[in-house]
């Protein structure tokens, strides 16, 4: 498992301008829940569907593999029907959806629990660095738990897609995309997106599950300074300033209006698409 740093950099731009996705500051101190009436419109309830494919992960696995087998050498015995590869995909999204999509879960666990929970449904390659990550402070790549204050909003959004390739003798399976939530201040009813961009190369086994694979993560609407200060818990950037704002705008403007990986990106190492975009977030000054 491999992870690109988070690159977040503090900018004086301007601040969000009306648009459907504007932050709402609907309180000026903590408050309770928001309600229905309180809560502006979800970011994520009104996508282009020829851009997300889903709000579940049975959704991307019902996705077809992109490219030709007969066009690749080595994936003469795995042959051309997909669910050839069902083992491997299953233990992909099996992790997906345990580290991205279960914020619920993970609500409410110590940092051992939440640890513990992640590597259980971690492939058994991934264990090494995913316990080098969280140990140096980077847990919040692996993991979408959110800090106390904060609240998903609707379900997730799923841009997704799965390609073959090959690397020297070896099968590849190839996943790309963005996962999205929607999420919500509490205390002020500002709302938001989240945004993991992701990128996995698997080497493909004869009985078609991975032999090893590689995972690179960024994130996108995050307040990079405030999550040092809540123990890799995931920080929203909501607030007032400018460039919690702008941070939000970037995501929308880069990640949610653009949120597919490609294949020539998946087998990039230096891919732009998966180096992160420091304008998205925000840097602890």
């Amino acid at each position: 498992m491999t992870s690109r740093r988070l690159l977040v950099r503090r900018r004086g731009l301007a601040g969000l301008a009306a648009s459907g996705t504007a932050l709402l500051a609907a309180g000026c101190g903590p408050t309770g829940p928001a309600t229905a009436e309180q809560v502006p419109r979800d970011p994520l309830a009104s996508l282009d569907e020829a851009r997300w494919d889903g709000r579940s992960l049975e959704d991307v696995l019902a996705l077809p593999l992109a490219g030709d087998a007969a066009e690749l050498e080595t994936w003469a015995d795995l042959g051309a029907e997909d669910a050839a590869v069902d083992p491997a995909r299953r233990a992909l999204t099996d992790f997906l959806a345990v580290a991205y999509l279960s914020p619920e879960a993970l609500h409410g666990l110590d940092d051992a629990e939440a640890r513990a929970r992640i590597e259980a449904a971690a492939p058994a390659y991934w264990q090494d660095v995913l316990a080098e990550a969280w140990d140096g402070g980077a847990r919040h790549l692996y993991a979408f738990a959110l800090a106390e204050g904060f609240a998903t909003v609707g379900r997730p959004a799923l841009a997704m897609a799965w390609f073959r390739g090959q690397r020297d003798d070896t099968p590849l399976l190839l996943l790309g995309g963005t996962l999205a939530w929607s999420v919500l201040d509490t205390r002020t009813h500002a709302v938001g997106v989240i945004a993991y961009r992701l990128g996995v190369v698997a080497d493909l086994a004869a009985d078609g599950t991975a032999s090893t694979a590689t995972i690179r993560v960024t994130i996108h609407g995050l307040d990079g300074c405030a999550i040092q200060d809540r123990g890799g818990m995931v920080v929203p950037a909501l607030g007032e300033e400018a460039e919690q704002r702008t941070a939000q705008q970037a995501t929308m403007d880069t990640v949610i209006a653009s949120p597919r990986v490609v294949r020539e990106d998946l087998l990039d190492p230096d891919s732009t698409a998966l180096a992160g975009d420091d304008a998205t977030n925000v840097l602890c000054s």
